[in-house]
């Protein structure tokens, strides 16, 4: 998925007049593509606080001012096991499941070649480096609901969570996608949107003479994204809106990105020109 327009996103943080940067926390920083958050920590407007505790993964991530990286494993607080796979992204607290991936196309290499390590885990909630979030993206591979329940404290100021949630199961004993729902509800948040969904192709005898790209109607995970209940904007921050303003610019959700804008205007936190000029600068085929 595109990025935001950078003018947008400059013009936006300009108008806003941010205090201190967005407090970003990535949990599972393995850097496999370009994060969400990347266009904001160009510009200097957020810090990233990133976990990654696979060795090699970890070993890419690039030095950065506005990024402070931690080599650990985040999750409920102890000792557990690392699964450590070929492919780093599918390293997990948890063992990849060979009756769940039996009905797939796709994953069942992975099998039988874990490298298996003890780590101590940390909670988010623990880290006294991590001052507050405003956003948490999380990809822990089935840990997922550890990560929410030992960041409660630091999230109850959060306006938006980013989530990686499992649709059909790879890994022995993972929550799926019910369980992280009602976490984050019981946490104040509601679903948003997805960002992206992924899909593979069932395993079945014809598999060599079709295309599996083009077959590939099994859901497996998708991130989702979502954000603190705005039902009752009134117990929001003024800071809260300006995050979740640019937050919701950066992921192209200019809707709620220009709600967030109005409520501020409402209050007399904002110039009225700002949703207007928000509007000037969306790509042209948004705009009437």
């Amino acid at each position: 998925m595109a990025g935001a327009g950078k003018s947008l996103i400059a013009m936006l943080a300009a108008r806003l007049e941010l205090a201190a940067p967005l407090r970003i926390v990535d949990v599972g920083a393995n850097p496999l593509g370009k994060p969400i958050y990347r266009p904001l920590l160009a510009k200097g407007l957020a810090h990233v606080w990133g976990f990654e505790p696979n060795p090699d993964a970890f070993a890419r991530l690039a030095p950065s001012d506005h990024a402070t990286w931690l080599p650990l494993a985040v999750g409920a607080g102890g000792p557990a096991t690392l699964h450590l796979y070929p492919a780093s992204e599918m390293s997990s607290l948890y063992p990849l499941s060979a009756a769940a991936l039996g009905v797939l196309g796709h994953f069942r290499r992975h099998l039988g070649q874990d490298d298996k390590i003890s780590i101590e885990t940390h909670r988010v909630d623990d880290v006294a480096d991590i001052p507050g979030i405003d956003l948490l993206k999380v990809d822990a591979q089935g840990a997922e609901c550890a990560v929410i329940d030992g960041a409660a404290g630091k999230l109850s100021q959060a306006v938006m969570v980013i989530a990686e949630m499992r649709f059909h199961r790879l890994y022995e004993g993972e929550p799926m996608l019910h369980d992280l729902d009602c976490r984050l509800r019981e946490q104040g948040f509601v679903l948003h949107r997805f960002l992206h969904q992924k899909a593979r192709m069932l395993g079945h005898s014809q598999k060599a003479r079709v295309n599996a790209k083009a077959m590939s109607s099994q859901l497996i995970d998708g991130d989702a994204v979502y954000i603190r209940s705005l039902e009752d904007r009134s117990a929001w921050s003024d800071a809260q809106l300006r995050a979740l303003a640019l937050l919701a610019a950066t992921i192209e959700s200019h809707d709620l990105a220009l709600l967030a804008l109005d409520t501020l205007v409402a209050r007399g936190a904002a110039r009225k020109s700002l949703p207007a000029a928000y509007v000037d600068h969306l790509p042209a085929e948004l705009r009437a």
